[in-house]
Parts: C-alpha cells; sequence; structure tokens
C-alpha cells in the first residue's frame, strides 16, 4: 500500500511538474518567436529574397525586367522653352514601380554636354509610356541629341488587379502647318471610377521618327462615362504626319 501511494505521488508530482514544463515552454515561445513578416530585414518564411519575393508586396530584383527606353529627344516648344521626353517600355506585365529617379543628359550637335535635368516618375505595369520633362530653358544651345536613363528604382511591386476599361477616339491633326490641334474622347467602360489619367499623344513622320509629343490629364473619369480632351502645339508641322498614337496610363494617388 506505501509503495502505491508513493508511486502515485510521484505520477501526480510528475503530471504537474510536465504541465508547468509545457506551460513554461509555450511562454518562452510567445515571448521571443517572431511570426515572418515582409519588413523584417530577414530572409524567412515563404520569402525568396530578403523581404520580397513569395507572398510579399514586393518583388526580388532578380524577378523583375529592366524598363527599355525606347526613344529620348528634346522638344522645341516656343522660343527658348524646350521638353525633354523619353518613351518606355515596362516589360513586367504584373508589376509596378511607384517611384524611379531619371536623369536626361541633353547634347548640342558638337556633342557637348548642355544641360542635366533630373526628376523622379512613376512606372505602370506593362505598359509603353512617356517620360516629362517640361519647361527647359535653353538660351545660348540648341539640342541635337537626348540620352536618358533610370537612376534608381524604389522596390518593384506585384499589381495583379485588373485595370479598368478605356477606349480611346479621335481623329487627324487639324490645322497642323499653321496651329496644331488634336481632339477626342476618353470613354471609360468599366464599373469603378478613375481619379486621374495621364494622355500622351506622339507624331511621327513617315519614316517613324517622332516629330511631336504633348500630354494632358483626364480628372474624374466616371465610371461608364465619357470625356472629351484635345491636344495643342504652339508651333506648326513642317514634316508629313504619318502616324499618330495617343496612350494612357493611371496616375497613383
Amino acid at each position: 500500500m506505501a509503495l502505491w501511494s508513493t508511486k502515485r505521488r510521484f505520477i501526480y508530482g510528475g503530471s504537474v511538474f510536465l504541465v508547468l514544463f509545457i506551460v513554461l515552454i509555450l511562454l518562452i515561445w510567445n515571448l521571443f518567436y517572431k511570426a515572418p513578416t515582409c519588413s523584417d530585414r530577414i530572409k524567412n518564411g515563404d520569402e525568396t529574397g530578403i523581404d520580397c519575393g513569395g507572398s510579399c508586396l514586393n518583388l526580388c530584383t532578380t524577378d523583375t525586367l529592366t524598363p527599355i527606353v525606347l526613344w529620348s529627344k528634346t522638344f522645341n516648344i516656343s522660343g527658348d522653352v524646350y521638353n525633354a521626353v523619353a518613351f518606355v517600355e515596362n516589360p513586367n506585365i504584373n508589376s509596378e514601380n511607384k517611384k524611379a529617379t531619371y536623369q536626361f543628359r541633353i547634347y548640342d550637335s558638337e556633342n557637348k554636354l548642355i544641360t542635366v535635368k533630373e526628376g523622379v516618375t512613376s512606372i505602370p505595369k506593362n505598359k509603353k509610356f512617356a517620360v516629362f520633362e517640361t519647361g527647359i530653358i535653353l538660351k545660348n544651345d540648341k539640342p541635337k541629341s537626348t540620352d536618358f536613363k533610370f537612376l534608381s528604382f524604389d522596390p518593384w511591386q506585384k499589381n495583379t488587379i485588373k485595370e479598368p476599361e478605356i477606349s480611346l477616339k479621335y481623329g487627324t491633326i487639324a490645322f497642323a502647318t499653321t496651329t496644331p490641334s488634336l481632339t477626342g474622347t476618353i470613354s471609360n467602360k468599366s464599373l469603378q471610377n478613375i481619379p486621374s489619367t495621364e494622355l500622351v499623344v506622339i507624331v511621327l513622320d513617315n519614316k517613324e521618327n517622332a516629330i511631336g509629343v504633348s500630354r494632358t490629364f483626364i480628372d474624374n473619369l466616371l465610371r461608364n462615362s465619357s470625356q472629351d480632351f484635345v491636344f495643342t502645339w504652339q508651333k506648326p508641322f513642317i514634316e508629313d504626319i504619318s502616324v499618330i498614337n495617343v496612350i494612357y496610363s493611371f496616375i497613383n494617388p
């Protein structure tokens, strides 16, 4: 009987100790364990890099393609005022960049650097888009060539949201040899409102060289609605116009 009593006390004591041990382990686990996040600067969870890839919003650099600069050029607006424009393609189908720094370098006919302009832009997913640097004053030099490059990128982010359905209608440039203008209509055929849209027109000659660009913005394009737009130029087109392309991109708030 005494032996059984001793065994029972041992079992009860061991059970209490086991319960206390488990509670202590759980307390220590909760105290020191931190669930993987996409901002802890550690490669953990399902990430493929540090705070990128997997279920993280940010993509790893190895999972993205560099935007392609199709062309860059400086256009005379009036007098000594110029706009530098780069036409760029983002080949990443489901990723965007909300902050990319860029640089324009403008040269004269002797390949002498006239000026450098830097700025910040966003890069929409899977689109061709234009980067504008406006109001450049060049009093003593005429630009001959223009180089454009990106200097840095914020982390690329996934964007698999379906874009609103947009349609554009426009005709030909009126009064091309005097006071050129182009009118058209943008229609939002989706069920969501669009806060702000950038429209860019690119005018090409018969050799597919860009001879004119312009930009305008459409604010608060309501669902199932349309708005008219107009582009104007202060100088006439000397070259024959062959192609007119109007492109759009949505501006993130």
